[in-house]
């Protein structure tokens, strides 16, 4: 099973971090291969995804999504003929700010195999897809896509 790991400082504060990634509403705002996300089923663990991967064509995608709001954790998979799951874990910093940290797992039921052999030698695209989801997700939130608008003034 390969495992991708990284982490990212974003210069706001937990909750608000941790409440917009919660949010599977704010998928497609980050993750560029999703286009509709949903919580489902009666407490709201099942998650629905469509998208499209360039190449690949569409799809859509059923799995589990568990929330911890204590510990500020999310945790997700498919369950249905592929081995992929993933944590996502939102920590108070020093500052002020969070520490986002990102785990994936992908075993042999996935196509993380064939996106490594079809990518040349000296590169990783699941590597460099965390990564640049990490950065989305940071000037998503740094630069306010995570608010709530506020109400003008009245004149």
């Amino acid at each position: 099973m390969k495992e991708f790991r990284q982490e990212r400082h974003i210069d706001r504060p937990p909750e608000e971090v941790f409440g917009w990634l919660e949010n599977v509403n704010n998928l497609p705002k980050y993750l560029p291969p999703i286009k509709e996300a949903s919580r489902e089923g009666a407490n709201g663990d099942r998650l629905w995804l469509k998208g499209e991967i360039p190449d690949r064509g569409e799809f859509e995608n059923e799995g589990y999504i568990r929330t911890d709001e204590g510990t500020r954790t999310l945790e997700w998979g498919a369950e249905v003929s592929r081995d992929y799951s993933g944590r996502l874990e939102v920590h108070e910093t020093s500052d002020g700010g969070s520490n986002v940290e990102v785990q994936l797992w992908f075993g042999p039921r996935t196509v993380e195999g064939e996106i490594q052999e079809e990518s040349s030698g000296d590169r990783d695209p699941l590597e460099e897809g965390v990564s640049a989801t990490l950065d989305s997700i940071q000037s998503q939130l740094e630069e306010g896509a995570g608010k709530q608008p506020q109400p003008s003034p009245e004149g």
